[in-house]
């Protein structure tokens, strides 16, 4: 079943639980195309990882953001958190501009359109359960220094583009979001991209070609390696297709147990508190809808249509027993065979409840009771 077709007995049923290794996508991105930064290429003919492979400022920024999340997302929290870890690793390719800030005492934004706002933003699309507070914090957490409007958009076009993919969104309903929404152009190909694209660090001129890699990518992999193949600002824009990558595919563990190697503890650090404090959030968010539905079930019961649906499938299983029975059949091969008819009549009265539970909420998206 898939998330967004999920019926009330499905989500009771089937527990699903989102991708463990959250905004790595990012930060394997930027390890992989770290080497090709400066020295593009243009073939997907190439390993995923070199062996001198690095984590570049894309992985600092990002770690920064979910830190800053975790302190609160105010503008404040994201100020002081790239700060603190931009200042822990100094020499790891920021851009004048921002390594200008990031060193100085100034806390005010330098109205960037930088690719640096979409290349952190992907902690935002895993930290928060809706769209609308999805966007907001990825506009907040660019503003506070690429507070250009083409920063911004940047920024949420990426988040959004992530939170889709987190919720089961299609690949043509993620295009037709990012298109309509922030009116990027999705509809050039890569062969047509790749062999005049040259190095653009703004958001207008590489976040829609890394959406485009994604789009036409078949696995995370493939998606990384498309970035690549594209050239310009190599790590960044494999950063940004791996966030979107990541929550579509999934990434494999022989790829995570790589990229964990190349990180240091106090990134590691970060990462481990972003996962268990995300992993705690979601066993809140489930138990809270749990608590619910079992409400919902509870109400249910004490309709008169739930009480004349039960009168017909309580008969259809007597009768399933009855005929069971006329068969002479041994104990325990009662036992057995009445095993059906009990199923039966269990998945009728859950499909009953459930039928009676979507007349007052409408459809269940995701497993969420909406």
């Amino acid at each position: 079943w898939s998330k967004k077709d999920m019926t009330m007995l499905e989500w009771r049923t089937t527990f699903t639980k989102e991708e463990e290794d959250k905004m790595l996508g990012a930060i394997i991105g930027d390890i992989a195309g770290s080497v090709y930064e400066w020295n593009n290429i243009k073939t997907k003919d190439i390993p995923l990882y070199r062996d001198d492979c690095h984590f570049t400022d894309d992985t600092v920024m990002t770690v920064a953001v979910a830190d800053a999340l975790m302190k609160g997302g105010k503008p404040d929290d994201f100020i002081d958190s790239m700060k603190k870890f931009g200042r822990m690793y100094p020499n790891v390719g920021y851009g004048p501009r921002f390594s200008r800030w990031l060193f100085s005492d100034d806390r005010e934004p330098y109205n960037s359109f930088g690719n640096g706002s979409a290349m952190r933003v992907s902690p935002v699309a895993w930290y928060f359960d809706n769209l609308d507070d999805v966007e907001r914090f990825a506009e907040i957490s660019a503003s506070v220094t690429h507070n250009h409007p083409e920063g911004i958009k940047g920024a949420k076009s990426v988040a959004g583009a992530i939170f889709l993919a987190r919720k089961g969104a299609s690949k043509p309903e993620i295009k037709k979001y990012v298109e309509e929404k922030y009116g990027y152009d999705l509809n050039r190909t890569l062969d047509e991209i790749r062999p005049h694209y040259q190095f653009d660090v703004s958001c207008q001129g590489s976040v829609p070609e890394a959406i485009i890699a994604f789009l036409e990518s078949s696995k995370f992999r493939d998606a990384i390696l498309s970035a690549i193949s594209i050239g310009g600002d190599s790590d960044t824009i494999a950063a940004i297709t791996g966030s979107i990558a990541e929550t579509f595919y999934g990434i494999s563990e022989k790829i995570v147990k790589k990229a964990r190697k190349r990180l240091d503890a106090p990134l590691l650090e970060v990462y481990g508190k972003f996962k268990t404090e995300l992993r705690e959030k979601d066993t809140k968010k489930y138990e809270a809808e749990r608590n619910e539905l079992e409400k919902l079930e509870e109400k249910a019961r004490e309709t008169k249509e739930y009480k004349d649906g039960m009168v017909v499938i309580m008969k259809e299983f007597e009768d399933e027993i009855a005929e069971l029975k006329s068969e002479n059949l041994e104990d325990g091969e009662m036992y057995f065979y009445a095993h059906d008819p009990i199923e039966n009549r269990c998945a009728k009265e859950s499909f009953l409840v459930d039928k009676i539970i979507k007349k007052w909420n409408g459809p269940v998206d995701g497993g969420s009771i909406a």
